[in-house]
């Protein structure tokens, strides 16, 4: 992908998000090689930039299992949630497999039955880890 034009948040320039992109961002001090990488950007059902991202170096326990959960394959955020928590592109990579969670979440999408986070990665993140462990 060279590149997203989004004629409404960015009025028709090149946005800085592409696929592959792995981004520092603002996380959790138990996690601070903590990275993002750029899955996919869309226009979601009303125009606003969907940035789709793929969360590793995690430490979020699990009491379900005896390992914790290290990646988070899929995640739909806003454009200007992706903003407040994206802080310095430090290289590219591979795409990582997430094509299932985005084909299950677009179609929940489409159906209204789904959205977008709106806090930041590093929120999103704590709220996960506290969801699941209380």
């Amino acid at each position: 992908m060279l590149g997203y034009i989004d004629r409404n948040s960015q009025k028709g320039k090149i946005m800085k998000y592409k696929e592959g992109q792995v981004w520092v961002y603002n996380n959790r001090l138990e996690e601070i090689s903590s990275k993002v990488v750029i899955l996919k950007v869309e226009n979601g059902n009303d125009g606003e930039s969907i940035v789709h991202i793929f969360v590793d170096g995690l430490k979020i326990n699990n009491p379900n299992s005896d390992e914790n959960i290290e990646e988070i394959t899929h995640m739909p955020f806003a454009l200007d949630a992706i903003e407040k928590s994206l802080i310095k592109l430090v290289g590219e990579r591979e795409l990582p497999d997430y094509e299932d969670g985005y084909k299950k979440w677009k179609k929940e999408y489409e159906n209204k039955s789904a959205g977008i986070f709106s806090i930041t990665v590093g929120e999103s993140i704590k709220y996960m880890d506290k969801t699941i462990n209380s």
